[in-house]
């Protein structure tokens, strides 16, 4: 198993995800404020990892979540996932990781 497939990541509090009218977003929080100027649209498999980094629930579990919901395979659900929380981590939206 890839070793970030192991970790658990939680939602950072300097970043909200929000459903507005069918789309969700993350607002990256600043001060006291959102920074409106970087908003993020999540696809559905996004928003669906977004909602699954909960600080106690390893990678490996929420692509068995996106195999079972989705229409994709294993080996295309783990290199999206490692790919999107890359990303969140190198917009400050996760913290972690830490190993259970």
């Amino acid at each position: 198993m890839k070793p970030v497939l192991a970790e658990t990541f939680g939602r950072s509090e300097s970043m909200v995800g929000r459903r507005i009218a069918g789309e969700y977003i993350l607002v990256p929080l600043v001060g006291r404020g959102a920074d409106i100027d970087s908003i993020f649209n999540l696809n559905r498999v996004g928003a669906f990892v977004w909602e699954q980094l909960d600080g106690r629930t390893n990678g490996s579990a929420i692509i068995d979540g996106l195999v079972e919901r989705f229409a994709v395979d294993r080996e295309t659900a783990e290199a999206d996932y490692v790919g999107f929380i890359e990303q969140l981590r190198s917009m400050g939206a996760v913290t972690g990781p830490s190993s259970l």
